[in-house]
This record gives structure tokens, C-alpha cells and sequence, in this order.
């Protein structure tokens, strides 16, 4: 018998990529007549809620953390989250876009394991944005989750820059920003390190946080990410050598994407962070993250308690040894990787203050 699924209801266009799927071989009942009824009242929501929206602002110099899936970025978002103030998505409003701004929180608290580690997911933590972007139809990856089967055709997408402007993202987060204005909007989703050209062109004073993380590790953990969501969002089965198949495609665009922000991103805009670094010494990492993005904000005692409340609320689970496969491509990530290191690695001189000048309270 295959597990049960969870079905993901989101706006119309997310409703009609589903539907233009065809039979479901993980059908469940009614799921056609759900996914219709819940983009109706999704969209009615979503269209009360974009016109607020439209009077909100949208930030110039948000806090982005990047980095290929599986790489860290959920434990540092959460560490960042725990001690510096800022807008940033939470769980809640993530999985609920076009109804977050119009309830409010929910009432209470609650929490469930993560399907492929042993992170937790709660309610009101942090969370990605990408979940929202998926949501509210707009074309992402995570697409692939539902039908593994055009899994391939969800990257090509995403590596060619072919998404769009995706104005309901940036509505969205117009409305995060808005949630605590006297703070700088955090970020933190791997999809952006493929957008990074156009999130640059949408917030031209960004500042970015960019794990890396051995490569072999990268992909076994990979492999284990993308099966469990599979398992658990999946209306199809993932045909055989699909899944391998993407994450290659993802290793060349990986490499590329590197390749071009090594080229036009200057330090002053991009922090390197390694995955060993924020596992075995997660209090020096996020001094130094601190520094990068908000050099004077109160002093170093204040400091150093929020990051000791963060480091012993938050964990940073030891990634599983893997070796490097024997792959050109590969070989070529470790090297931009180290290339990486140098720029804008610790080592790299800080940004001046004034280059940004906004307030981090």
C-alpha cells in the first residue's frame, strides 16, 4: 500500500499545473474537486489581500541567505532569526498566503518532524519563502515535489531564469516587510541561489549569506530530501533516473551561478559561510554573520547573549560523511568554491558602514 499523501492547495495556476498532469497515480478522493475548490477561495482571498499589499513598500536591502538545498541554510536561518530582530517569513504564513495578512497568527503553537532529517517544523518559526512562491502559483521547483515526473522540465525553469518577475512573491513579501518595518526583511530560501541575477535586480542593496558545503555531502542529502517530500506531496511516482538526472542538471547550474556571482557580486554584498564552520563553531559564525550585516547594532555583551540564546535553542545537526564523486563538474564547484573562500570568506574586509545605512534595532 503507498503512504497517504498530503495534498498541496494553492492558487489557480498552481490548481491548473496539477490538473494538466493528467490521471494521478496517488490520487486520493476527490482530489480534482479540491484543487478547484481550494483555488477558487484562494484566489477570492488573495485579490482582498493584494490590494493592501499594493500599499506596502518593498525593501531595497533584505538579508537573503543562499545555498544549494541541503547545505545549512535552515539552520542558520533559524539561528539568525533567534538573534536579530527582523521580517521574515513564518511557517504559518508560508503554507497560508492569501489569508496570512488578513487572520493573523493562529492561536496556538505547534510542531512536527521534518520527512528527511531531524529538524522540526513549528508554526511560527521560520521558514521558506518558496513555500509561499509555490503556493501562489507561481512557477517553482518545488512543483516537482507533486509530479516528480516533470521534475527535469521544473529545473530547466528555474536554471534559465524563465520564472518571471514573480510579482505575487514580491507582493508577498511586501506584506512580511510590513510586519515589522523598523527591521530589515531576512530571507532564506536555496531557490534564490539560482535567481540571485534577478533578486539583485529587485533588491539592488541586498546583503547575502552564501553556505558551502562539501559537494558528495550535498548530493546524498539531496537524494534523501527531494524522495521523502516526493513521498510525501507526490500525486505521481518518480520515474526511474529522473531525480539523479535533475540533480546533475542542478550541479552544472550550481557551478554556473557561482561561477557568474564570483564575477559581479563584491564582498561587500556576499558573506562565504561553511557548513563545518556553522556545525562546529556556530557562535563564531554568527558573530561574524552579525558583523557583515549589521556592524553597529548595540554592543558586544548584547551581542554575544543573543547569540548564546540562539546556539542553545537551536541545533546544528552533523551532516552524514559522503565522498566525492568523480565528476568534472564536481571538481569544478570544489575549485569555484574555494575561489569562494577567498573573496568573501571571513577573511575578506567587512563592508563599510555607510555603504548601506539602514538601522538594524
Amino acid at each position: 500500500m503507498k503512504p497517504a499523501i498530503r495534498l498541496l492547495t494553492g492558487g489557480r495556476a498552481l490548481a491548473q499545473w496539477i490538473l494538466d498532469g493528467g490521471r494521478r497515480e496517488r490520487r486520493g478522493t476527490g482530489v480534482s474537486l479540491r484543487l478547484r475548490w481550494h483555488a477558487y477561495w484562494f484566489e477570492h482571498h488573495w485579490n482582498v489581500e493584494a490590494k493592501q499589499l499594493a500599499q506596502a513598500s518593498l525593501p531595497s536591502d533584505p538579508i537573503l541567505i543562499v545555498g544549494v538545498w541541503r547545505s545549512g541554510t535552515t539552520s542558520l536561518h533559524e539561528l539568525l532569526t533567534t538573534c536579530l530582530p527582523s521580517a521574515t517569513p513564518r511557517t504559518w504564513q508560508c503554507f497560508n498566503p492569501s489569508t496570512c495578512f488578513l487572520t493573523g497568527a493562529p492561536s496556538e503553537e505547534s510542531a512536527a518532524a521534518r520527512p528527511m532529517d531531524l529538524g522540526r517544523i513549528e508554526t511560527r518559526g521560520p521558514q521558506e519563502d518558496e513555500f509561499a512562491l509555490l503556493l501562489l502559483g507561481e512557477p517553482s521547483v518545488y512543483r516537482g515535489f507533486i509530479d516528480p515526473r516533470r521534475l527535469i522540465a521544473c529545473g530547466e525553469d528555474l536554471w534559465s531564469g524563465r520564472q518571471g518577475d514573480l510579482k505575487r512573491w514580491q507582493d508577498f513579501l511586501r506584506g512580511i516587510a510590513a510586519t515589522a518595518p523598523s527591521s530589515r526583511l531576512l530571507l532564506k530560501s536555496p531557490n534564490h541561489s539560482f535567481r540571485l541575477p534577478l533578486v539583485r535586480r529587485i533588491f539592488p542593496r541586498a546583503q547575502f549569506i552564501w553556505i558551502g558545503r562539501h559537494t558528495g555531502e550535498v548530493l546524498a542529502s539531496n537524494l534523501r530530501m527531494w524522495r521523502a517530500m516526493m513521498g510525501l506531496y507526490g500525486l505521481w511516482d518518480c520515474p526511474a533516473g529522473v531525480l539523479e538526472r535533475f540533480l546533475k542538471d542542478m550541479l552544472r547550474a550550481y557551478a554556473n551561478v557561482l561561477a557568474r556571482c564570483l564575477d559581479e557580486v563584491p564582498p561587500e554584498q556576499m558573506l562565504w559561510v561553511e557548513f563545518e564552520q556553522l556545525r562546529a563553531n556556530p557562535r563564531d559564525v554568527l558573530e561574524r554573520v552579525l558583523e557583515f550585516v549589521c556592524p553597529d547594532s548595540g554592543g558586544v555583551d548584547s551581542r554575544r547573549d543573543h547569540i548564546e540564546q540562539a546556539v542553545a535553542r537551536i541545533p546544528v545537526h552533523e551532516g552524514v560523511r559522503a565522498s566525492l564523486p568523480d565528476d568534472p563538474v564536481v571538481a569544478e564547484i570544489e575549485t569555484l568554491m574555494t575561489a569562494a573562500r577567498r573573496r568573501w570568506g571571513f577573511g575578506h574586509n567587512l563592508r563599510q558602514q555607510s555603504w548601506l545605512g539602514s538601522a538594524c534595532n
